[in-house]
């Protein structure tokens, strides 16, 4: 049963950041999605595209921004630009496609012409209505600022928004072990995948952000079959392997290798020379101890890389998954989702990789169809008037909040556990400080 749409102060009790917990109504009431619209999603770099998928001048993509269609293309400059894929007249999708090449893009309703650069190169005025009317029409409605860090393109509507670099913080050092650690860069196997799941955008923000405990309880027995690690072993680990809290609603976890375990274990041995030559020393002593690492860059942008195999007998093989949580009502999400492989990498290894990111994490991977039904499930017991009444639970970080790792070798701040809860709350406590105005994003 949905709730009524109501009015809502936007100084909002929604997250107790004392008591570790969080109103149900964040995840499931329809007012305040609309109001993150405005406060989140309209002030924030959001992620458009991989350099890879658009390489030439005139190669375009279109992506679904929460609720706003987006044109994203490489001008005849080499410039990559971001256009609301809407005609400024009527305001029709101007591009309907998925992806493609081209040197104009025409409205199909009234023939409007626009180049690649978003002006308004031809109207389907007569020549007696365009002299009476004088200047004829706009140009597309085009993002406040775009930039790339480490092939990855992001854009955002907020002309007054800090840098990309200023944004992402401290997070580019995490970034760099998914998307930039080999001297040619990473490149997008095949196209986004796409699939809806019936929660709110927050629930895959925050699992990926990170949620330790889930692991052995929602994906259980398949966790331990496909990184080929005992049920206790992975459960020690999770128990013991840091939660970051980056800053700026930023947050990942590092599930760690077992002690006995060598140094990139699960990594193709061919390229571990790459990621040393690439990465500094703190960097490389997170990839090589790594058996899982999961992050959100806030607010609805994630990754997650393991190393898995699902025979027993194979070599694992690592895969690495890019992903965004695309509210499209309070509660129902699509989800965007991009696998990446070093372009250095050998071409066996590249369909090796892309098969065990589709097996795992993808629509039909096992690990995906685990979390959309607990998410789901999750809606069900948020979304009712009775249940509305209730909070929902972070209240280990009661536990773990004074008790920092003292000597922990990345930035930002972690926490000794994957099950204290911190990294994943510290999204929610930053989601109110701009739903409340208090900071900007």
């Amino acid at each position: 049963m949905n709730q009524p749409h109501r009015t809502l102060p936007t100084d909002s009790d929604w997250v107790d950041v004392e008591a570790g917990t969080a109103a149900r109504a964040i995840f499931t009431d329809e007012a305040i999605w609309q109001l993150e619209q405005e406060r989140v999603f309209a002030k924030s770099w959001l992620f458009l595209a991989h350099e890879t998928e658009i390489p030439q001048p005139g190669d375009y993509v279109t992506r679904q921004l929460s609720n706003d269609p987006v044109l994203v293309v490489r001008g005849d400059d080499g410039q990559v630009r971001a256009f609301h894929n809407s005609c400024s007249h009527r305001g029709t999708q101007v591009c309907r496609a998925d992806a493609g090449n081209a040197k104009t893009f025409r409205c199909p309703y009234h023939g409007w012409v626009y180049g690649l650069d978003g002006k308004l190169k031809q109207a389907a005025y007569p020549p007696e209505i365009a002299t009476l009317i004088g200047e004829v029409g706009d140009n597309l409605i085009p993002m406040a600022k775009v930039a790339s860090y480490a092939g990855l393109v992001f854009g955002t509507w907020d002309p007054d928004a800090p840098s990309l670099d200023d944004y992402l913080g401290d997070s580019r050092f995490y970034i760099d072990l998914f998307a930039n650690r080999s001297p040619a860069g990473m490149e997008v196997l095949g196209p986004p995948q796409r699939w809806v799941f019936k929660a709110n955008w927050k629930l895959g923000a925050l699992n990926f952000g990170a949620d330790g405990p889930h692991a052995a309880s929602v994906h259980g027995p398949i966790t331990y079959l496909t990184l080929s690690v005992p049920q206790d072993v992975v459960v020690q680990q999770l128990m013991n392997s840091p939660a970051v809290v980056i800053g700026k609603g930023h947050s990942c976890i590092f599930l760690e290798l077992p002690p006995e375990a060598p140094d990139y274990a699960g990594f193709a041995p061919e390229l571990v020379p790459y990621y040393q030559q690439t990465l500094s020393a703190a960097q490389q002593r997170f990839m090589a101890r790594g058996l899982t690492k999961v992050m959100t860059n806030f607010p609805n942008t994630s990754w997650v890389e393991s190393s898995v195999r699902f025979d027993g007998k194979s070599p694992p093989i690592p895969f690495c998954n890019l992903r965004t949580w695309q509210p499209l009502g309070a509660q129902q999400t699509e989800v965007w989702n991009w696998l990446l492989i070093e372009k250095e990498a050998a071409e066996e290894f590249k369909q090796a990789s892309y098969e065990i990111g589709i097996r795992t994490f993808s629509v039909g991977g096992t690990f995906d169809q685990d979390d959309a039904e607990a998410w789901a499930a999750i809606n069900h017991g948020c979304r009712g008037t009775i249940g509305a009444r209730y909070p929902v639970d972070f209240r280990g970080t009661r536990y773990y909040r004074d008790k920092p790792i003292a000597d922990f070798h990345g930035p930002g701040t972690a926490y000794p556990s994957t099950y204290s809860e911190m990294s994943e709350f510290a999204l929610l406590i930053h989601w109110q400080k701009l739903m409340r105005g208090e900071a900007a994003a």
